[in-house]
């Protein structure tokens, strides 16, 4: 395989965790030539600190012609205009989430690639992880029999506790559901295959947002959106999930995944990190204080086990591996996984959670999509 030529669009807070595991993890099939900003200093910056070549405004970068691949890395708000921009451009895209606010959008912006001849690829690419990856073989292998059940929460403080500029995450086209749903949705495409029906609900407890790090440090800014929901998600396969997702909960106890079968329980960290260990508990452990009244039979009635990853963990918070495999199908003539059905998927899921909670009522998907091809269990850490 070639070396593709990547530029980064967008030089703020997630540039550095690309530009740092593209160079650390994927430098072989990789590379990353050049970086661009709206504000010229910033991208100098990011290119300065991570010996990238060339610091680029937006049209230059797009101008260049040695560029194959452009991570679109702004603000959500600008995703659609620059998608389409970068497809004109006759480059191929990898984008960050949200893809599109609608099912539309997506739509256009997939039609133009395909018009123009260029893949896409979209984040989130966290499923692509050991910790996830691991998780599927596991459920596929029926560890835990027929799955039935799974409860997936990102509950958490908002982006003003630790973010520089939060303002932004809680527009029309961010807040709690397109800002990090699509890791947990993603994740429970890829791990149940794709949605049947949803139904959502959501709430505002605090719409005035206090901001607590960086240069605007206490301010108060104005929320455009809920900033919790709380969601039933039905299977094509039968299966059914609950999924809160949350800019308002300080702590909180609930699992991050969990996936329940008749014959157990899986559990997984976060969906939002590329690393991460599984657990299981077999109902077998149910049953073992009736044959055994032993305290070491009672000790595993309550004990989740871990299970080993069968890939390399590069890192936790990782970024990346999307584009080495959208670099990689592009070589091969294949469909990339984080590929335009599961984005147009998602998508439709998103807006879907959004317009339940407006209009309390059961929304049936449109779109559908295949679960993504499997990782290989033992494969090298630049190989998907």
């Amino acid at each position: 395989m070639r070396k593709y030529r990547v530029g980064i669009l967008g030089s703020g807070v997630i540039s550095r965790t690309y530009a740092a595991d593209i160079q650390a993890f994927y430098s072989r099939k990789l590379d990353l030539a050049a970086c661009a900003d709206i504000d010229a200093v910033r991208a100098e910056k990011l290119a300065e600190e991570f010996g990238i070549r060339k610091a680029y405004t937006t049209d230059e970068l797009l101008a260049d012609p040695e560029i194959d691949i452009v991570i679109n890395l702004t603000p959500p708000g600008m995703h659609v205009e620059l998608n389409s921009r970068i497809i004109r451009s006759g480059k191929h895209l990898f984008s960050e989430k949200p893809f599109a606010e609608t099912v539309e959008e997506a739509e256009q912006v997939l039609k133009l690639a395909e018009e123009y001849g260029v893949r896409i690829g979209s984040a989130p690419d966290t499923f692509l992880g050991s910790g996830i990856q691991s998780l599927r073989y596991y459920l596929d292998a029926g560890l835990i029999g027929k799955p039935f059940f799974a409860t997936a929460n990102m509950v958490r403080a908002g982006h003003e506790t630790w973010h520089p500029n939060p303002v932004h995450f809680y527009g029309k086209r961010s807040g709690p559901v397109y800002d990090m749903g699509p890791y947990y949705i993603s994740a429970l495409i890829v791990l149940l295959g794709p949605l049947e029906s949803i139904a959502s609900l959501s709430a505002s407890p605090s719409p005035v947002r206090h901001i607590y790090r960086g240069a605007n440090a206490g301010e108060n800014f104005e929320a455009g959106i809920p900033t919790h929901y709380t969601c039933i998600l039905k299977f094509k396969s039968g299966a059914v999930a609950n999924l809160n997702i949350s800019f308002d909960v300080g702590k909180s106890n609930l699992p991050m995944l969990e996936i329940y079968g008749d014959r157990g329980t899986l559990s997984y960290p976060d969906p939002n990190y590329g690393g991460g260990t599984p657990k299981i508990f077999r109902f077998e452990q149910c049953l073992s204080p009736i044959y055994q009244d032993t305290p070491e039979a009672h000790a595993r009635e309550d004990r989740m086990y871990e299970l080993p990853e069968l890939f390399i963990r590069q890192k936790d918070y990782s970024r990346g591996i999307g584009v080495l495999d959208l670099a990689e199908a592009i070589e091969n003539g294949t469909e990339n996984r984080a590929n335009g059905k599961l984005v147009l998927h998602v998508t439709e899921a998103l807006q879907a959670i959004v317009s339940c909670a407006d209009s309390e009522h059961f929304y049936k998907m449109r779109t559908t999509c295949e679960r993504p091809e499997p990782l290989k269990p033992g494969s090298a850490a630049d190989q998907v």
